[in-house]
């Protein structure tokens, strides 16, 4: 079974009557490392905001990135390892949550905060929507929204590229126009849509009595989505104060 996660994309499993995963068990470890993730995030935007250090506000961003994404890789190839490199993965996601946000905050003051609503409000209107059955994951929805997904990481990654490469960037969509704006307004549809496929993917695996780790392996998952939908508000409503 595939993760319907942009970042986790693979996720395989295998039945397990002796001790398999449920769905409460899931969301109990979901809930978990997204309080830890939080709670470091908050901490570590009041730490520079109190000592007006902007540099480990940077440096958390970075290390909290690139530590965020190695685990998702090792857990994607290895699912196995889930149970002991999630709370290491909460930990980096917040790192990066409150350096990104330390930053927006100065550039945009009040933009993390409004972001934060966003993601929030957007959670449980997607939970409403797929518990009551109004969005349904059929295959259809998800081959569109994982394309989306696809997409977009190839964007930002051709971006990454030509920044470091040679400092310009992808003409007109990373830019303070309309362009702009609309294409991260979609990023932050696709983004708040992934959720449905998280949700999605802890019941089906819990039907499938996957193993007991994959509970650990869903809440990384979702918590990632949540991370990117706030990105992607950040985003969104940084580029709307530019304009």
């Amino acid at each position: 079974m595939q993760s319907n996660n942009p970042i986790l994309t693979r996720v395989e499993t295998v039945s397990d009557y002796s001790q398999p995963m449920t769905v409460q068990g899931a969301i109990q470890k979901s809930v978990m490392l997204t309080v830890i993730a939080a709670a470091v995030g908050v901490a570590l935007f009041f730490y520079a905001a109190f000592t007006a250090n902007v540099g480990i506000a940077y440096a958390a961003s970075i290390v909290g990135a690139i530590g965020g994404l190695v685990l998702a890789l090792i857990t994607t190839f290895k699912p196995t390892t889930a149970p002991t490199l999630a709370i290491p993965y909460a930990l980096f996601e917040g790192a990066f949550l409150g350096g990104i946000s330390f930053t927006f905050q100065l550039k945009y003051p009040g933009v993390p905060l409004q972001a934060l609503l966003a993601t929030f409000v957007t959670t449980l209107v997607m939970f409403g929507l797929y518990k009551f059955q109004i969005i349904r994951a059929t295959e259809k929805f998800k081959s569109v929204v994982i394309s989306a997904s696809l997409a977009i990481f190839i964007v930002f990654i051709v971006q990454m590229v030509m920044r470091l490469a040679f400092g310009s960037s992808v003409p007109y969509i990373f830019e303070s126009n309309w362009l702009g704006i609309g294409f991260a307004a979609f990023v932050a549809v696709i983004a708040s849509l992934n959720l449905i496929l998280d949700f999605d993917l802890i019941e089906t695996n819990a039907a499938y009595r996957a193993p007991k780790f994959m509970e650990w392996l869903c809440g990384i998952a979702l918590l990632a989505t949540l991370v990117w939908m706030y990105i992607s508000f950040l985003r969104l409503l940084g580029l709307l104060s530019d304009d």
